[in-house]
């Protein structure tokens, strides 16, 4: 029984000793190379190349395309789902204000297509409308129901 305990003593002392030269150790001479590291990094990225992560998310030319829902009246609909698609598709449902935003830049292929309406409301309009390179706005419209 002692013998199993020692043995578990020495592997206990060899996984922190393997954790500890993982971590850079606890000595001065490690923590001077963790230092030197980071300022060795931190010099050679300059700032002008350092991108945050909600650039990364956008494209370059990333631009946004609003379709706006109204009735007949030309008052807002909010709750219509849209879609927007080319290689994938896109949804978006309107807003208070009728709008609903995609973030994407245009161009020839894309098409626009209304999901599903609120009740009330209906689309009586192409079932896929091809949008033309370089828009940023479509105005929908739907027929309010008796």
């Amino acid at each position: 029984m002692k013998r199993i305990a020692l043995i578990f003593a020495v592997l206990a002392m060899l996984c922190t000793s393997v954790l500890l030269c993982a971590c850079g150790g606890d000595g001065e001479s490690s923590k001077t190379e963790s230092s030197e590291a980071e300022s060795s990094v931190a010099i050679s990225t300059p700032v002008s190349e350092s991108v945050s992560e909600s650039d990364e998310s956008e494209p370059a030319n990333a631009a946004v395309f609003t379709v706006t829902v109204v009735d007949g009246d030309g008052n807002a609909v909010s709750g219509v789902m849209m879609q927007l698609c080319k290689d994938s598709c896109i949804p978006a449902k309107t807003d208070s204000d009728g709008k609903a935003t995609f973030n994407v830049e245009i161009t020839d292929g894309y098409k626009l297509s209304v999901l599903t309406c609120p009740e009330g409301y209906t689309y009586e309009g192409e079932a896929e409308v091809y949008l033309e390179s370089g828009i940023t706005e479509y105005t929908v419209e739907l027929v309010k129901g008796n």
